[in-house]
């Protein structure tokens, strides 16, 4: 028990927290639930669709007097392409309120819940709610409740709830309670989420929610959305014996030890040593709990290691670069009229834009560094837009790019995708400053304008 109230502690924070047990309440405390269902990511304007089979095992760690719960919920996905499939898994630690709905975690704790380079990183949120109150279920009863509607309380939108019946699911007589966003919700200069249209069948004696089928839809930006669809249903609730339910909590305690060491390896200042421990801290975890339901999680983070470790060697390139000779290339310019070298504009300030016609932040960036271009033009500087890593044929996708944003400044293809390599690409955009003598005077990944035009100026004195 002692065990118990340190992990708890540890993973919510608060003092003072004691369990309770009540036939009323919907979730209990050493209580599974097994879900399966399917998970669907859609850009229907390109056609493209990705499918995974998940299983969801969720764990009640706690219920507090206020009956708010503390689960922990096991997400093992299975993605299928044409060509293979990829098995994924992910540990969310959850807090559902009293009135059966997920809160919002701490983006730092999320960070680690979801291994990098995983597709599961598009499913933080499954199931919104895990129950509705009794006192809301209702024939034809409706009322409305204002609610995230991704992950961050910030995209919080006015959603109205229906209940439209009864049906049954799995021999239990459940309500059908539709969940509908009432407005889109914007969530920057380019994107919102457009739609939300949710179904969930709720147990008509503890409120409990054992199918759901869900659609978000969200735009991404200029005639681009991305639909995320969930269909989950409830296989099994049961209530773990004591010694097994311990068992838990140790490879909980367990992982939450591990989970530190990547969150400041991977999301801190990262370097070789600390990769290096985080991943001797997993396979320790591995070795130790190799039958434990949450290895799969820990396979997942394992097996990216090798990828992190690959971006941290691309870091270190693009820091050597800064004060080097720029890598000089020649490709050619978009309309296919000439080949260009980089060397060409020797004695000139240039600005080297690399980007992908499918890249939200790119094409986000493009009319600012168009007006970058226009601003200093006059001044000795040269913008040039580099494609890379196009869907497609490169020099149709290019041509798109450029006629959509309106851009005057050259842009070169590189449909071999060679010059990436010589600068250390990590990801799109990246934005390089050379001054007149040909050194890098700024090479950075992502696009923060301000320090663009600083470095633009620096290379000008």
């Amino acid at each position: 028990m002692a065990l118990y109230r340190a992990f708890v502690l540890s993973l919510i924070g608060s003092l003072g927290w004691t369990v309770i047990a009540g036939a009323q309440a919907p979730l209990q405390k050493g209580q599974e639930l097994r879900y399966d269902g399917e998970v669907r990511l859609e850009v229907p304007e390109k056609g493209l669709v990705a499918t995974a089979k998940v299983q969801v095992t969720d764990l009640v760690v706690s219920v507090s007097e206020e009956r708010k719960a503390q689960i922990a919920s096991l997400r093992l996905f299975l993605f299928q392409t044409p060509s293979q499939e990829q098995r994924e898994g992910a540990l969310r630690l959850l807090t559902i309120s009293a009135a059966g709905e997920e809160e919002p975690a701490p983006v730092g704790q999320v960070e680690v819940e979801l291994p990098l380079f995983s597709a599961a990183r598009q499913f933080p949120v499954l199931l919104p709610r895990y129950f509705l109150p009794a006192e809301q279920l209702k024939e034809g009863n409706a009322w409305e409740a204002k609610e995230p509607t991704l992950l961050a309380k910030e995209t919080a939108g006015d959603f109205r709830y229906q209940v439209e019946g009864k049906e049954r699911v799995n021999d239990r007589e459940c309500w059908l309670v539709s969940r509908t966003l009432q407005k889109p919700v914007v969530l920057n200069a380019r994107q919102q989420v457009l739609k939300v249209t949710d179904r969930f069948w709720a147990d008509t004696a503890t409120g409990l929610i054992p199918q759901a089928q869900r659609q978000t839809v969200l735009q991404l930006g200029e005639g681009q959305t991305l639909a995320f669809v969930i269909h989950l249903t409830l296989r099994e609730v049961r209530q773990l014996d004591e010694r097994t339910f311990q068992q838990r909590l140790q490879q909980l305690e367990a992982i939450k030890g591990w989970q530190e060491k990547v969150r400041a390896s991977v999301f801190g200042q990262p370097t070789k040593e600390k990769l290096d421990d985080a991943e001797k801290a997993i396979a320790h975890f591995l070795q130790r709990h190799k039958d434990s339901p949450y290895a799969p999680y820990a396979e997942t983070w394992r097996q990216a290691f090798p990828l992190i470790r690959k971006q941290l060697a691309l870091m270190e390139q693009q820091r050597e670069l800064v004060g080097k000779d720029a890598p000089d290339f020649e490709l050619p310019t978009v309309d296919g009229k000439r080949k260009v070298k980089l060397s060409d504009w020797r004695g000139k300030v240039v600005v080297v834009n690399f980007f992908a016609h499918w890249c939200e932040p790119c094409n986000a960036e493009a009319p600012r560094l168009e007006q970058i271009w226009q601003d200093y033009k006059d001044k000795g500087v040269v913008v040039i837009g580099v494609a890379v890593w196009a869907e497609g044929d490169p020099v149709k996708e290019a041509e798109g790019f450029v006629q959509k944003h309106k851009l005057t400044y050259t842009v070169l293809v590189d449909a071999q995708n060679v010059v990436p390599d010589r600068y250390g690409l990590r990801g799109v955009p990246t934005n390089v400053v050379i001054g007149k003598d040909g050194k890098i005077h700024y090479l950075r990944t992502g696009f923060l304008e301000a320090e663009l035009r600083k470095a633009v100026e620096e290379a000008l004195k």
